[in-house]
């Protein structure tokens, strides 16, 4: 695979993609990449007895030798998104909040400062840790992501959520997260998650040099289409997307919807019918939000 690394436009799109500022130059695009390819092959390559080590390492990896990566714009903004405040019409008042990934917590900060019992984790201890030390009344704890049952009691959580996750998980353990999810619910709670649709992106390192498709550690992007058959395999009695009207979901315009997850599969079962190559995808994608659907898939499963 041949890159432009040096070319000033995938440099423009580098650090608009990451919240860069002028001081990173294509050294610092050619060292990313580098890694990147080799974590990904180790990622994918990886067994399922070996993973959370193999994860832990790689993740472990890249922050630590590509610093730059902990001072985007999740790390330094002040406030809160829309988006994040719009969790508060999705999620039960004291509702005890399980979260996968947690990153920085922002989300959870958030639920729990309007009264969410909530337990957040990370994959690699070392990330863990630091964030525990600044916990504002989250309890911090590791997991591999995948098995979670193994780390929690069964039937103990009113809701599990997760934010960008599931497309940096092994697409053979997603089966396997789903139906982990499923059992730390209680009878009638929810796994609500997002993660970006495959026909908008790449979302990953591979939008820099206007790839295709994700060949880096977004290991597998989704359909909405995908991710409900692969719900309701998991056991999970319904499976419904988030309706939300632009601009308005912090004020309460958001709700999960069945109808809408149907208008959007449908666009999925068309879009593959019409097999498009994945440029007119894109292009398809753009317009679409005009019609309101979405780039990200946002999902609300219940047990």
């Amino acid at each position: 695979m041949s890159l432009a690394i040096d070319d000033r436009k995938a440099l423009a799109r580098y650090r608009q993609v990451y919240g860069l500022g002028s001081e990173i130059d294509a050294s610092h695009v050619r060292r990313h990449e580098a890694l990147e390819r080799e974590l990904t092959q180790t990622l994918l390559g990886s067994s399922e007895q070996s993973r959370w080590a193999d994860f832990e390492t790689a993740y472990t990896r890249l922050y630590s030798e590509l610093p730059w990566l902990n001072a985007t714009p999740e790390a330094t903004a002040d406030g809160l998104e829309p988006r994040v405040q719009s969790w508060r019409f999705l999620v039960a008042a004291r509702a005890k909040i399980y979260e996968v990934g947690s990153g920085r917590a922002r989300l959870l900060r958030f639920l729990h400062s309007i009264g969410c019992e909530c337990v957040a984790t990370e994959i690699t201890r070392e990330r863990g840790q630091r964030h525990a030390n600044d916990a504002d009344g989250l309890t911090w704890r590791n997991s591999d992501g995948i098995h979670l049952t193994q780390f929690e009691p069964s039937q103990d959580y009113d809701c599990v959520i997760s934010t960008q996750v599931v497309e940096h998980m092994h697409p053979e353990d997603l089966p396997t997260h789903f139906a982990q999810a499923l059992q730390l619910l209680k009878s009638g709670g929810t796994y609500i998650f997002d993660t970006p649709h495959r026909s908008c992106g790449p979302h990953d390192l591979s939008r820099v040099f206007e790839l295709d498709r994700a060949e880096y550690m977004h290991l597998k992007e989704y359909t909405w289409v995908e991710l409900h058959a692969m719900l309701l395999k998991a056991g999970y009695s319904r499976v419904q997307a988030i309706f939300q009207l632009p601009g308005l979901a912090a004020r309460g315009c958001i709700a999960p919807s069945s109808i809408y997850l149907r208008y959007l599969m449908l666009w999925d079962w068309l879009e593959d019918r019409l097999a498009l190559p994945a440029p007119a995808r894109r292009r398809l994608r753009k317009w679409l939000r005009w019609a309101l659907v979405p780039s990200n898939v946002w999902l609300q499963a219940t047990r």
